[in-house]
């Protein structure tokens, strides 16, 4: 008998996303700059997140979004973590902080840069070993939850 077998979309996002942004802390897989502590994730917001690991997690969003529904580029991604203002307007996410996570994420092998597809040249996807490790991960999320 196999092993059991679970994608990412098997799994719910909020548990696979934490689970994936502390296996990225526990093993440094993304550098944190030095600006991190002080920049803010969207125009929309005030001041930065309180919480310390809050780029592991944005890394993980990005990550499960890309796997989920590939060909994705900053642009549509600034929109995707967006905030909606006060009177209905929204209000574009931070595109300094997507685009070097997404540069990070190519950097461990798990986002590439599609160049081969016509209408969205330069969007990312996931890679075959980026694939593989998030499959990994989101197996470890179904057999945790399933005990």
């Amino acid at each position: 008998m196999s092993a059991p077998f679970f994608t990412v979309k098997d799994v719910p996002a909020q548990d696979f996303i934490h689970a994936y942004a502390e296996y990225l802390k526990k093993n440094n897989k993304i550098k944190i700059p030095e600006w991190g502590s002080i920049v803010k994730t969207g125009l929309g917001k005030e001041i930065s997140p309180i919480d310390q690991d809050w780029m592991y997690v944005r890394a993980a969003a990005l990550a499960r979004k890309i796997y989920v529904r590939g060909h994705w580029g900053v642009g549509n991604l600034t929109h995707m973590f967006g905030s909606v203002n006060d009177n209905g307007k929204h209000e574009s996410g931070s595109g300094k902080v997507i685009r070097y996570l997404l540069q990070q994420l190519e950097a461990i092998k798990v986002l590439k840069k599609d160049n081969k597809s016509l209408l969205k040249k330069g969007s990312r996807i996931v890679t075959k070993e980026g694939q593989q490790d998030l499959n990994r991960i989101a197996t470890q999320v179904a057999l945790a939850a399933r005990k």
